[in-house]
């Protein structure tokens, strides 16, 4: 069987060939951006991920090829759910999210108003602003596929942007406890873990200052000290020990990740 990780590279590889004339305009957000930074962190839930996730700078997008031409002419098709706008399957079975930060998505509820590009074709998401702000270039290569030699410099969001995009996540999803994910939260515990606490602060310092990205950090930094800094029993810190319940000890990632959260907030007010 094929790992799902190396099929959810191969689909991000898709996108991007696809997409090739508006790189610039991309940044790679989701457990594709946080993986090549917290590589290093021991902790003992594996890397795990299906998809692909992409941010979409309007400001840098170009009108030629239109995005939905380009997806489709590349084998992508619309997932055909109703609710799902910017997200394409590939030919490999691959999803595919392309999201354009609400803050400059233009009017609407879902779609997106980038002319000329079909407002279907990405979709509006808040808190991934703080992605076009903290970004890096990389290099994103195919996972163990030997016959597969494409490569794409292209940005990748940075662990404090990826920190507030999660932590959006995590309280739009509270709610809703058919799409609250245990892995979420243990991501926020992956990125506290693997970054040094002072990068972290810096980059947030960064984003607070940016038009662009204040807004969305200080909410973000709202939802880190509900779910995560008040206590080893708040509803972030037991979901991200719970990711390690067959494979860890849930109770010392519950009372890591509140310690670290606590440490950010702390580092940030002095």
């Amino acid at each position: 069987m094929t790992d799902p990780v190396v099929m959810a590279r191969t689909g991000l590889l898709d996108a991007l060939e696809a997409l090739e004339a508006h790189l610039d305009a991309l940044v790679i957000v989701g457990a594709q951006a946080i993986y090549p930074h917290t590589g290093s962190a021991e902790v003992a839930l594996a890397e795990y991920t299906t998809d692909g996730d992409v941010a979409v700078d309007p400001a840098l997008l170009g009108s030629d090829p239109l995005v939905e031409q380009a997806m489709r002419a590349s084998g992508f098709t619309p997932d055909p759910r109703p609710s799902a706008i910017g997200s394409w399957i590939s030919s490999r079975g691959v999803p595919v999210d392309l999201m354009v930060p609400e803050a400059f998505a233009g009017p609407g509820r879902r779609g997106v108003r980038v002319p000329p590009h079909d407002p279907k074709a990405m979709r509006r998401t808040r808190g991934i602003e703080a992605a076009l702000v903290d970004k890096s270039k990389m290099v994103i290569r195919a996972r163990a596929v030997a016959d597969d030699v494409r490569e794409f410099e292209v940005s990748v969001a940075g662990p404090a942007a990826l920190l507030v995009a999660k932590l959006h996540k995590l309280r739009d999803r509270i709610g809703n406890p058919s799409r609250l994910d245990n892995k979420d939260a243990h991501d926020v515990y992956r990125l506290l873990r693997a970054v040094d606490t002072e990068a972290i602060r810096a980059a947030t310092g960064r984003l607070l200052l940016q038009e662009a990205s204040a807004e969305v950090t200080r909410e973000a930094l709202v939802v880190l000290e509900e779910l995560f800094a008040r206590n080893s029993g708040a509803r972030g810190s037991v979901m991200a020990g719970a990711a390690e319940e067959l494979v860890g000890d849930p109770a010392a990632v519950a009372e890591s990740v509140t310690l670290l959260a606590q440490d950010l907030l702390e580092a940030l007010d002095s």
